[in-house]
């Protein structure tokens, strides 16, 4: 009776110490909530011209966040893996640091009811490991309501899902481990039938769990996804299965934190499915590829249905069904989204600039001498000309389809299946299927500066936010920068002659970074955009626009692209910071990161 009476008092205990950990958790959500909360907030302010908008940021907040929320753990790096692993931010790192403290210190003190037995360490693993599993099921799901709540990317949830699941892992283990020195004091020998098959699924679901672990290196998730995704599904279900029948015959109520993870994980499949069904509905979707780089696809969809959620920053999961993997998916940014409309009978001017090369002896302006120093200032003359075109039709057109613009990098699988299909100067129609959208809407239109920082295919993130400052007109936003790296010119001239309006826009500046060129390439780019043959400066920029802003109106960065890109972007405005705050300071500056993945 007195055993029994213990084991209540600690289950109890418990459960306190479980309840903290989910009171910790809702409380680092709660910071989010109110961040996204005062950032919506200053949106408005700045639409209404509130005087709130010339405030600078106070010294400690901006030396708090220069320190310890925006840098890469160590160095630069951060999206760019260092070896094998990917190291979190300190921001995120401060809250790993934390929670695993908090686990650490519940497991090792407060045992004043029968004492740090074996059992009792045991049981307060098994239950802080059982505890935390509805967390990490909630922040792995890609229809996880906390992303809309807190405005933190998906990305950052995938962070924090993989820490809570490690840590509930390694008390999965310490509680195996426990109990298995229980058993081997001759507790095997005198157990019944029962006890024995709770032992055995406890087993189970702890090797199951451990081989999930095992199999979510970095390099599995990057070479074999498909593969990873499988085992991961499967692990999970045999690990409910097997934790199932482990807790069948316990006196608490543990198995209602089963069943919490069966429903979220079947309420996040529910949702892809009907999002599936609604975009879907109408018939599958015709998708247009054609080859514009060595390795670059553009992906046009022509949906069957007239609204499909597009904002500036979304994604979409695409679905190739004619493939034997048809259920397969990959999320991809949109380019651009153009709505349908009745038919065009003159269409708007374009303004060209045209960069070839030429030999030596090839006449050139001035003009063309000029830009050429601008662009090598330390070669002797290099072989380039700029010619102007100027190109207006009036022909008759059809009435526009509506269609969604998807850039595409081809790797492995469904994206390099689609490459191989097709020949260069040709492309293919297949049916598609669509699922989203998904993101996070920025309040990018409400900053007076807007500092767009892209690598490759990530301009897809970029080309919404200046299509959709364009189309505006000089509002809210005084200075929209883009910086663009990437490897061909002829990407580069097939992706911006999409975009409208670009011509002689004063607020506007595009930077073009083309880091590979042949003697042979020939291009043309619109009127405004600045061609440099060489990797961006991408720190010295923001840090230049930082300082060359209005004194104290608040500036935003967003990243998007390759993973040096990106941190290079991050370190940028960590730098800028350092004379963001005061009553001198240039003002306040937000960084956001556009992404998501494994």
């Amino acid at each position: 009776m007195a055993e029994v009476n213990i084991d209540a008092l600690n289950h109890k205990q418990n459960h306190f110490l479980g309840s903290i950990l989910y009171v910790v958790v809702g409380i680092v959500l709660f910071i989010g909530l109110a961040t996204s909360v005062v950032i919506s907030v200053r949106a408005t302010d700045v639409e209404s011209q509130a005087p709130t908008v010339l405030r600078r940021p106070g010294h400690w907040k901006t030396w708090f966040r220069r320190k310890f929320l925006l840098p890469a753990l160590f160095g630069r790096k951060h999206i760019e893996p260092i070896g094998y692993y990917l190291l979190p931010t300190r921001g995120q790192s401060l809250m790993i640091a934390g929670y695993l403290f908090l686990n650490v210190f519940f497991l090792a003190s407060d045992y004043k009811i029968g004492g740090r037995t074996v059992n009792a360490v045991g049981n307060r693993a098994g239950h802080l490991a059982m505890c935390q599993m509805p967390i990490f099921f909630l922040f792995a799901g890609r229809n996880n309501f906390l992303i809309w709540v807190t405005g933190w990317p998906y990305s950052d949830f995938q962070v924090f899902h993989k820490w809570i699941a490690r840590v509930s892992t390694m008390e999965a283990i310490v509680h195996s481990a426990c109990y298995g020195y229980y058993a081997a004091q001759n507790h095997w020998k005198n157990s019944d039938e029962r006890h024995r098959s709770v032992w055995f699924n406890g087993i189970a679901a702890t090797a199951v769990m451990s081989l999930m672990f095992v199999l979510s290196v970095m390099t599995m998730r990057r070479r074999w996804y498909e593969l990873f995704l499988v085992l991961h599904i499967l692990g999970a279900i045999l690990f409910l299965a097997f934790l199932h029948h482990h807790v069948l015959y316990s006196a608490h109520s543990y198995s209602v934190y089963i069943w919490i993870c069966m429903t979220i994980w079947l309420l996040d499949r529910s949702l892809r499915l009907i999002r599936l069904y609604i975009f879907n509905s109408q018939g599958r979707h015709t998708a247009k590829v054609k080859l514009i780089g060595k390795s670059t696809l553009r992906l046009t969809v022509y949906p069957a249905i007239k609204d499909i959620g597009f904002a500036p920053g979304a994604h979409y999961f695409l679905y190739i069904p004619d493939r034997w993997c048809f259920w397969e998916s990959h999320p991809f940014t949109a380019a651009s989204w153009r709505p349908a409309g009745p038919s065009l009978t003159q269409a708007p001017e374009k303004v060209l600039v045209a960069l070839r090369k030429t030999t030596p002896n090839s006449p050139q302006t001035s003009s063309d001498e000029e830009d050429i120093k601008k662009i090598h200032p330390n070669e002797k003359r290099k072989s380039y000309r700029r010619d102007t075109i100027i190109i207006t039709t009036s022909t008759q057109r059809k009435p526009q389809r509506a269609k969604l613009t998807f850039l595409i990098n081809a790797r492995r699988g469904m994206t390099r299946s689609l490459l191989e299909r097709i020949t260069p100067g040709s492309s293919i129609e297949v049916p598609c299927l669509l699922e989203g959208p998904y993101g996070i809407a920025r309040p990018v239109p409400a900053f007076p500066t807007v500092v767009v920082v892209a690598g490759g295919v990530g301009v897809s993130t970029a080309l919404p936010y200046l299509q959709q400052h364009l189309s505006t007109g000089v509002e809210i936003t005084k200075r929209f920068v883009l910086i663009w790296s990437v490897r061909e010119g002829s990407m580069a001239e097939k992706i911006l002659a999409e975009v409208r309006g670009l011509a002689f826009r004063q607020d506007v500046a595009v930077k073009v970074y083309i880091t590979r060129s042949e003697e042979e390439d020939s291009w043309r780019l619109p009127v405004g955009v600045k061609v440099r043959y060489r990797r961006p400066r991408i720190e010295e920029s923001i840090m230049k626009e930082a300082k060359t802003r209005v004194p104290g109106t608040p500036m935003v960065v967003i990243a998007c692209g390759g993973a040096a890109v990106v941190d290079c972007a991050r370190k940028g405005t960590v730098k800028a910071l350092e004379d963001a705050a005061g009553r001198n300071g240039t003002g306040e500056i937000l960084y956001w990161e556009e992404g998501y993945g494994w």
